[in-house]
């Protein structure tokens, strides 16, 4: 380079001027330990560190007078340091000693300039440290970030010099002890910002050396996975965040994320925050392979305590760099929060991947985020929502109104960042064209807990759906394994069946693991009791406090008021729970539904205080139409009470569960009205409910009945919806006690014939498969045989197991409530169906359903049988019930009985043999005496027989719009299904029938008249 100092230098003049004017001197010896050069050609040797010589490259130094030299000569010579390639030249090293060198020789700029900076506030660190001192290293400091902004602002004249590379340098070498590089990169943009007129043209700058920075750190992300990720990727780029004073570096990191405002869900993916959330245990990507769980065993419940360590470490990680990008600065949380609501917005189709019928899977799978992306982005909200937890509980600062705000216009001005929160379905509707509540504003807090359920919804749950269906996958290639591997262990489709086998099973196991991070997983629980908490304040809020909250126009609860439940809906329904998305409700079944999965200490304890919440808010909103409209997410309730069982749950791996909510909870005694509630509504929904949904809504329903049977409270709850039901057997509404039990007596009569047709099915099958006959049938109709085999078996599962639950419901009830079912609009059903599945199981025609391996079917013939006994005894008592029996045309004849002794002895039925022998007896002397009567009033005239089922009526009502005559028993058992009239079809309830009294008089005097007949004959 050629020298400034050249006689030929036009400047050489002006600077030899500037260097003799002492003025704005700065001093030397500072300038040589901290900018690390000196312009005195006459070299000392004896100084303490190395030194750049730049006499020759600026101008010889030769005026020592006052120890200084000018501001202006320093800047320059800065700047011609900076530009100098080869700086070994111009070394001077001190005798016998090489301290300092590397940092003299520093030839990155950037790097070279942090040094100064740390070098000179050292410097002013200093106790003693002269005025002077001071404001030479404030002079120095100036120059440093002068020359700083310009590396930032123009490196093009610094070729070949790369400064992002340089920044990555120093972010990496620094540690947590090291807050100079920090200070420093702060200070440089803030010269940046300074020296540009305009903002943007500063963001752009910083933009330029930042974003290759971060190019390559992501694309370093992208061959990582939980182990093998860089260590300090977080510190990095937390520099970008960590302090508030440079808010415009965290606007560049979150700019630097954002993809176009029309990416798709799976665009997400590929930015920076993208790579990040989808480091976990689960594959980066749907089509991505599974790292994890590779050496599995086929029988073990595998988990991996240092992966699970590994991916909360990382989760907390991503959470705290979102955290300091919400806090920055207003701009930065505006932003973050805008990325995360358009990247569920983006997802939403991930919220109907799996229950939507004939979709394009690939073309959702590529179009939506992985599932270890949205689960870490649900992790990530979990915790921001801890301060709404237990023992801060601000969730009671959460507006039910958010979802109420649709216009783009009103989200800005109230501070709604998600995009389509009015699409939400609501746990109540609204009214066409209905303009719903909305609050002033919307806090921060409202704003994180919408946008957390809607993260669990789009990750969580969709994941849960996901692993569902991936177990009953796993199961299938199980049972195939497992009967090829007795046949033959060794031939290529067992060994093909086991590689499947460890392949799903790896997948299953990758996938639970992900979703039961122990962290994480507690994170979720006391989310979602703090929401079960909210909702109940909510539902209950009374109707003075509403008001206020309508002055105010702030409806959060603010206040944990506690109440308790008097009845199954509250005297008040505010209207804001027309804008309470059902998502909330539903992730909370999700969530306990999905803890099922684990055993021992694998399983989620949840500490007591959970179980309360749970407990409360599921009695509140099971039970009532008027807080929740959708039956189905209320029999999903139902199901995750089934969770806070203490016993053992069909179908669950959990051994024991401690909790008291049934023994001690204040609000315990509404679980039997809630739970009938909701049984009876799943029936009374006007649609086709399929039924494997039906049956999994009634199997948690029977199993909490169940167990309140062993509570001798409940057994009480029971006895008084019965009375209340006799007491009001003709109400407008029928009694939810009388629906119930007539809905029991429907499905069991249901299950019984849909279980014997399809066993009966099936012994068809397996004897023509025995006999050889599938032999003749061709490959693709032996495949059909099967698959019609295993069908019908699923069936005949489902059937068996529902009926079973069901006859055990109706023996728990008959042993302490008997004359309900004795009334005369019940007691004919029940008799006839009692009668019908006694035929079937004892009678002659058993065989027909005698299968091969009746425990794979569930069928248990010899246990229904016991169990439909001891509802006769139960009932015997009752005379009406006896004479039901014996009118039954039907199933009874005197022989049905006999049939059944015979197989209570084979079958051990100890002391219910003689009761039945008595009962037997019973039924046969009123069905002798009830034929002789019957024979005496054989001939009563039309006008008095019902027209439904041809019987002398007792009881004559007139329907009031088709004016027909019919018994009072008979149209009000066709009621508790069907609320019409049946000649007409016109809406009817039992309160619109008229007593026809002329006619029952008639009736009386005329059966009279045949009975003192029949006396004066005898």
């Amino acid at each position: 380079m050629a020298s400034v100092g050249d006689t030929d230098n036009p400047f050489a003049a002006l600077l030899q001027q500037a260097a003799d004017a002492p003025a704005n001197g700065i001093s030397k010896q500072l300038i040589e330990f901290i900018l690390l050069f000196t312009l005195n050609k006459d070299v000392d040797h004896s100084r303490k560190h190395s030194v750049l010589c730049l006499a020759d490259v600026v101008v010889a130094d030769n005026t020592d007078n006052m120890g200084t030299l000018n501001e202006d000569l320093v800047a320059h010579a800065l700047f011609e340091r900076l530009m100098i390639n080869d700086l070994a030249q111009y070394l001077v090293t001190p005798f016998q000693s090489t301290q300092g060198k590397d940092e003299a020789l520093q030839r990155h700029s950037m790097k070279y300039l942090h040094g100064a900076f740390n070098r000179c506030e050292s410097k002013l660190q200093k106790p003693n440290i002269s005025e002077r001192d001071k404001k030479d290293c404030e002079k120095i400091l100036k120059l440093i970030f002068n020359n700083a902004s310009t590396c930032m602002r123009q490196p093009d004249l610094f070729l070949p010099q790369i400064f992002h590379l340089q920044w990555l340098d120093l972010f990496d070498q620094a540690d947590e002890h090291d807050t100079s590089v920090q200070e420093f990169l702060i200070r440089v943009c803030d010269k940046v910002l300074e020296e540009d007129e305009q903002e943007l043209e500063a963001l752009g700058a910083l933009k330029a050396i930042f974003y290759p920075m971060l190019r390559f750190l992501q694309k370093q992300l992208v061959k990582d996975n939980l182990i093998t990720i860089r260590k300090n990727l977080f510190w990095i780029l937390g520099y970008f965040v960590r302090e508030k004073r440079a808010g415009m570096l965290g606007e560049l990191l979150i700019d630097y994320t954002t993809p176009n405002p029309k990416a798709k869900g799976g665009d997400y993916m590929t930015t920076l925050f993208g790579q990040l959330l989808c480091v976990s245990i689960m594959p980066k990507t749907q089509s991505a392979p599974y790292e994890f769980f590779r050496d599995i065993s086929l029988v073990s419940q595998q988990t991996d305590p240092s992966l699970w360590q590994l991916l909360a470490h990382h989760q907390q990680q991503i959470f705290l760099l979102i955290k300091q990008l919400l806090v920055q600065t207003p701009e930065t949380k505006r932003k973050t929060l805008q990325w995360i609501a358009n990247c569920l917005d983006a997802n939403v189709a991930r919220g109907h991947l799996w229950s939507t019928i004939n979709l394009n899977m690939q073309q959702t799978v590529h179009s939506t985020a992985s599932d270890a992306f949205m689960t870490s982005l649900s992790a990530v909200l979990m915790r921001l929502c801890a301060p709404l937890c237990v023992p801060g509980m601000k969730v009671l600062m959460v507006d039910p109104t958010y979802c109420a705000v649709s216009t783009i216009e009103e989200r800005r001005a109230k501070g709604v960042s998600m995009l389509k929160a009015y699409e939400e379905t609501c746990l109540l509707p609204a009214e066409e064209g209905e303009q719903r509540l909305t609050a002033a504003k919307y806090n921060f807090i409202t704003e994180i807990f919408y946008l957390a359920h809607k993260a669990f919804e789009l990750g969580n749950r969709a994941c849960i759906e996901r692993m569902t269906r991936m177990m009953r996958e796993l199961q299938t290639t199980q049972t195939a394994y497992q009967e090829v591997a007795t046949r033959d262990p060794n031939n290529d489709l067992t060994k093909n069946l086991l590689r499947m086998l460890q392949e799903q099973m790896q997948q299953v196991l990758c996938i639970r693991n992900g979703l039961a991070e122990p962290e994480n997983d507690a994170a979720i629980l006391r989310f979602f009791e703090a929401s079960a908490i909210w909702l109940t304040e909510i539902a209950m809020m009374p109707r003075e406090s509403y008001e206020a909250a309508l002055d105010k126009k702030d409806f959060a609860p603010q206040l944990l008021r506690n109440l308790e439940l008097l009845s199954e809906t509250p005297p008040f329904v505010a209207p804001y729970m027309k804008s309470v998305p059902e998502n909330i409700i539903d992730n909370i079944a999700a969530y306990l539904n999905f803890c099922r999965n684990f055993s021992g200490d694998q399983f989620i304890q949840m500490y007591t205080t959970s179980h309360d919440a749970f407990f409360k808010m599921i009695l509140l909103f099971m039970g009532s139409s008027e807080l929740v409209k959708n039956p189905h997410l209320r029999a999903k309730l139902a199901d995750a009470l089934e969770f806070l069982l203490p016993t053992q749950i069909s179908g669950s791996n959990r051994k024991a569960f401690i909790t008291h909510v049934f023994d001690n909870h204040p609000d315990r005694l509404q679980v039997v009205r809630s739970l009938l509630n909701v049984f009876v509504s799943i029936e009374m929904t006007g649609q086709s409910v399929q039924f494997e949904q039906k049956f999994n809504y009634r199997r948690p329903m029977y199993a909490i009945m169940e167990f309140l049977w062993t509570k001798q409270e409940h057994i009480e709850c029971f006895r008084l919806l019965a009375s209340e039901a006799e007491a009001n057997m003709e109400a407008i509404e029928p009694p939810i006690f009388l629906r119930f039990i007539n809905l029991l007596i429907n499905d069991a009569i249901f299950l019984l014939d849909e279980s014997l047709s399809n066993l009966e099915q099936i012994k068809q099958l397996q004897r023509a498969q025995d006999n050889g006959e599938w032999n003749n049938l061709s490959h693709s109709e032996r495949q059909q045989q099967t698959t019609n085999l295993q069908h019908l078996g699923m069936l005949a599962r489902f059937d068996n197991i529902l009926g079973r639950d069901t006859i055990n419901i109706l023996k728990l009830l008959t042993t302490e409530i008997k004359s309900i079912f004795c009334h005369n609009s019940m007691v004919d059903r029940i008799a006839a169906m009692l009668n019908y599945f006694l035929l079937h199981l004892v009678g002659p025609q058993r065989e027909r359903f005698k299968v091969k391996d009746k425990k794979e079917f569930e069928f248990d013939p010899a246990q229904t049988v016991l169990e439909i006994a001891h509802i006769y005894i139960n009932l015997s008592t009752d005379n009406s019930f006896c004479l039901a029996v014996s009118q039954d045309g039907r199933s009874y004849s005197d022989q049905l009985f006999g049939y059944a002794e015979n197989i209570l002895i084979r079958i051990g039925g100890g002391q219910l043999i003689g009761d039945m022998a008595e009962f037997a007896a019973k039924v046969q002397k009123m069905g002798a005496d009830y034929k002789e009567e019957q024979e005496l009033l054989a001939d009563a005239p039309e006008e008095y027989l019902d027209p439904i089922i041809s019987t002398l009526m007792t009881d004559p009502v007139v329907l009031p719009s088709s004016k027909v005559t019919v018994d009072r028993s008979t149209i009000a058992r066709h009621l508790l299904s069907d609320q019409t009239d049946p000649f007409n079809r016109e809406p009817l309830t039992m309160d619109k029938v008229k007593s026809n009294e002329a006619l029952k008089q008639q009736i009386e005097q005329w059966i009279e008249g045949k009975r003192s007949a029949a006396r004066e004959k005898s």
